[in-house]
């Protein structure tokens, strides 16, 4: 590529000296040229007076006409040049867009998370991966809301991030926009929340929790997760009546939100139920309860 720019670069500069010299002759020309007229119109007058023949007359006349067609002749040499220039400046500016490909730019500033080539690798246009980055001053994350909640997600809404690996942190994010649209596959909407990550703390890819706090007119009734008994005839839990007996009941669950489950049928609130049942907790027994520590 180098090579072809010096050679188009070295077109230009011939052309040019050869416009140059085209229209030093052009100057030359018509100064010839006004010469042959000053000599004809001289010729001319000469020949009205009867001083000279007119055959010498037809000979100035000639030569002035030939003067003309010169000038007339070196002009059109000279545009010629001037779009032989033109066509290899042209040619120069292809090859330097062209060059300007050999050096991949970035569309924002960021961190190269993946590299698929290296020297000497023979890439295809069009198809071949050479980078992926990651603009990691603000990370995108996206979260598909359930139906129910959909309405209650506005542009501008605030969320908070927390990452297991980085217990007892939590990143303030911000709803950027939504999909305005369900999904008809899982009636959800999806969600873009936007966390501004100048520190650096957060890192693309990572698997983070979301809170996403939707006031709702009929919200769930939740129950610790260490609550829930699975057996064969389905999910229980073991309620504490007023009395301390223990009675184990069916419930529906709803959603999973890791450390608490939504019931939605087979519990009322207000209910005691116990946390960990151990196998001496059974139908009918008698247990005293004891409220269990506050969660963080």
């Amino acid at each position: 590529m180098d090579q072809q720019i010096k050679q188009a670069q070295a077109a230009i500069d011939q052309a040019n000296s050869s416009v140059q010299q085209a229209e030093a002759a052009v100057q030359q020309a018509r100064s010839n040229e006004n010469l042959a007229r000053v000599t004809a119109e001289r010729w001319a007058n000469l020949l009205k007076r009867g001083v000279v023949s007119r055959q010498d007359n037809d000979t100035a006349q000639m030569q002035y006409e030939a003067q003309q067609s010169n000038v007339q002749a070196l002009e059109k040499a000279v545009a010629a040049g001037r779009s032989n220039s033109s066509a290899a400046q042209a040619n120069l500016a292809r090859l330097n867009q062209l060059q300007e490909y050999l050096t991949v730019r970035a569309p924002f500033a960021g961190v190269i998370t993946v590299r698929n080539v290296d020297s000497g690798v023979l890439v295809n246009e069009g198809n071949t991966l050479l980078f992926r980055i990651a603009q990691t001053d603000r990370l995108r994350t996206y979260l598909n809301v359930p139906q129910v909640d959909a309405q209650a997600v506005r542009v501008g809404q605030a969320a908070f991030l927390t990452i297991p690996d980085l217990p007892g942190r939590k990143f303030n994010g911000t709803v950027a926009r939504t999909a305005n649209a369900l999904d008809p596959a899982t009636r959800t909407l999806l969600v873009e929340v936007q966390v501004p990550n100048s520190s650096g703390a957060l890192m693309p890819g990572e698997y983070a929790q979301v809170d996403l706090s939707v006031p709702r007119s009929d919200p769930p009734l939740l129950i610790p997760g260490d609550t829930l008994v699975v057996r064969s005839d389905g999910p229980q839990v073991a309620v504490v009546n007023p009395d301390g007996t223990v009675h184990f009941k069916l419930i529906q669950l709803g959603r999973d939100f890791g450390d608490r489950l939504e019931v939605l049928s087979g519990l009322e609130e207000g209910q005691q139920v116990a946390v960990n049942p151990s196998d001496a907790i059974r139908e009918g027994v008698t247990v005293k309860p004891a409220t269990a520590a506050k969660r963080p």
